[in-house]
Parts: C-alpha cells; structure tokens; sequence
C-alpha cells in the first residue's frame, strides 16, 4: 500500500494544474494566477499524493489581518479529495502550512472556514469578526523569532 506524501510545489511543479482542478471542483473561480504573483511573496504551495496523484492540498493568499490595516498571509485553499477524507490528510496539510509560515515575521495565520472544528482541534483559535452562516475565520499564533 502507497502512502499518502506530502511536497512543496513551485511555479514550475508538475501538479499544480491538478491541483488547481481539484480546488476549482470545490471553488470554481479558483484560479492560482490570481494569487500568486512574484511580488505577493507567498509560501510554496503544499500537495497530497497518493499512487503520484493529487488528493489533496493547501494554497495561500494576502489579505488584510482581521482588526488591522497591514496584509498578512492566510490560507486561502485546503482541500481534501472526498474519498481520502477522514484519515488526518488536511490535518497534516494544515500543520505543514502552519509551519511554512512560522519563518514569516507575521505573529498570526488566519484561514477562513466552514470547517471550524478541524482548526479548533489543531490549536486554532475563532477570531471575532463578522462572517458568512457556518464559516469562521480562525487564527493561530506563530512562533516568534528571536530579535537579533
């Protein structure tokens, strides 16, 4: 039985148009052009593979930082196939984005969800601000870095 692996993916990765296809069947306007631009400087993208097909995963965006004015990187894609649901796949993409981002100088990561209690029991936190029915917009804090 193959694994489920988990990669980084750049401009030029092979699984990107497939995994634009696999967010588009979930978000129809998705499209990673209009996010990721050079000067946006965003973390790779991150992709679930199974048997080198795409299952899963998670993509980034700026947008403005909830109660702030400056622009901060949230997720704004985590997708799991409908079949590979269920066994920790969009955990792990969250926590590997999570740590992605960790090296950024931003103190929080925000997504914005209609699944608050995957992000609740990783240790995410509900924000206070007005949101569509059944979504939330949820944070969690980085890890410092060391002021030098």
């Amino acid at each position: 039985m193959n694994k489920v692996v988990f990669r980084s993916c750049n401009e030029n990765s092979q699984y990107l148009t497939e995994l634009e296809n696999l967010f588009q069947s979930e978000w129809s306007d998705f499209l990673f052009c209009d996010t990721y631009k050079p000067e946006v400087n965003l973390p790779p993208v991150l992709v679930a593979l199974r048997n080198n097909e795409v299952i899963g995963g998670l993509a980034y965006s700026r947008f403005k930082e909830p109660h702030g004015s400056s622009d901060v990187i949230w997720f704004n894609a985590v997708f799991v196939s409908p079949e590979w649901r269920g066994q920790g796949i969009a955990s792990e993409l969250i926590n590997r984005g999570v740590n992605q981002v960790s090296e950024t100088l931003q103190s929080n990561l925000y997504a914005y969800t209609n699944v608050a209690p995957l992000y609740q029991s990783l240790g995410w936190s509900a924000v206070d601000i007005e949101s569509e029915p059944n979504h939330s917009v949820m944070s969690i804090p980085l890890r410092t870095q060391p002021r030098v």
